[in-house]
């Protein structure tokens, strides 16, 4: 079985200038951060009971000062995803208070 964790984080490391961290609960000491997470990985097997191919989906949430540097770090991520195979599949601007950091959620889908 393919586990991506390592792949992704060295990949997202690859940008400058960025905190990188695989966390579900969004922790991080610096911004601008990028978090990520596996929110699934399906496999799917042949009929002798070997992984024939696995679904994988990851959530990286971006986490900046200012709303078009998340914009920015929307397409380097997007990049750097793409060299690992996987396709964005949605990004969305998630909802702040006045003060807060800007936020980009967005989901990845590879096939292994």
């Amino acid at each position: 079985m393919y586990n991506p964790k390592r792949e992704i984080y060295s990949k997202l490391c690859e940008i400058n200038g960025i905190a990188v961290s695989q966390s579900s609960q969004n922790v991080f000491n610096s911004v601008p951060a990028v978090t990520y997470r596996i929110e699934g990985n399906a496999a799917e097997y042949y009929l002798e009971n070997e992984i024939a191919s696995q679904r994988i989906y990851c959530v990286i949430d971006i986490w900046t000062d200012e709303s078009t540097t998340a914009s920015t770090l929307l397409a380097q991520v997007e990049a750097k995803m793409r060299e690992l195979k996987y396709r964005l599949n949605n990004a969305l601007d998630v909802p702040s208070p006045e003060g807060a950091l800007y936020h980009i959620n967005a989901t990845f889908v590879g096939l292994r």
